[in-house]
């Protein structure tokens, strides 16, 4: 009956935690990242942060993405990667298909600038997640349509 009793407690105290994730999650600030201009054209991400060239994103269709850096820290020629995570059911991606492997500069204030295809499986609000150098770097959020 003890063990029981404990199996009951540990699955609630389980349940309860998954919950509280979800709603986190749901409570984090959600805003579409605004577009902004730059010398290279219109750009939408974190503007003096991440840039990306692209237009806009369906789900389930794959789309070319040029992805521009800024920052004091030097991160030319190093590895990048990229989670997205789905505001409503917290479901992380890697949304990349494929991509340039390194980041390579651009000008004197763009330390990286990378090419790559990328596709969400559905449609709502993906929290955009990059890493280089297996560092988080910034994020921010995309809006995908139908």
């Amino acid at each position: 009956m003890k063990q029981f009793i404990s199996c009951i407690f540990l699955f609630l105290l389980l349940l309860v935690g998954c919950s509280n994730n979800v709603e986190k999650s749901k409570e984090e600030k959600w805003e579409v990242s605004p577009t902004f201009s730059t010398d290279y054209g219109e750009m939408f991400g974190k503007e003096g942060k991440i840039g990306i060239i692209g237009g806009e994103v369906k789900a389930g269709k794959g789309q070319k993405w040029m992805w521009h850096f800024w920052g004091s820290e030097d991160i030319s020629y190093k590895e990048w990667e990229v989670k997205a995570v789905h505001q409503d059911t917290n479901k992380e991606i890697n949304p990349i298909l494929f991509k340039d492997e390194k980041l390579t500069p651009k000008d004197k204030e763009i330390q990286g600038h990378a090419r790559s295809q990328v596709s969400f499986p559905s449609p709502g609000l993906w929290k955009i997640k990059v890493f280089i150098d297996n560092k988080f770097f910034d994020e921010f959020v995309v809006e995908v349509k139908n």
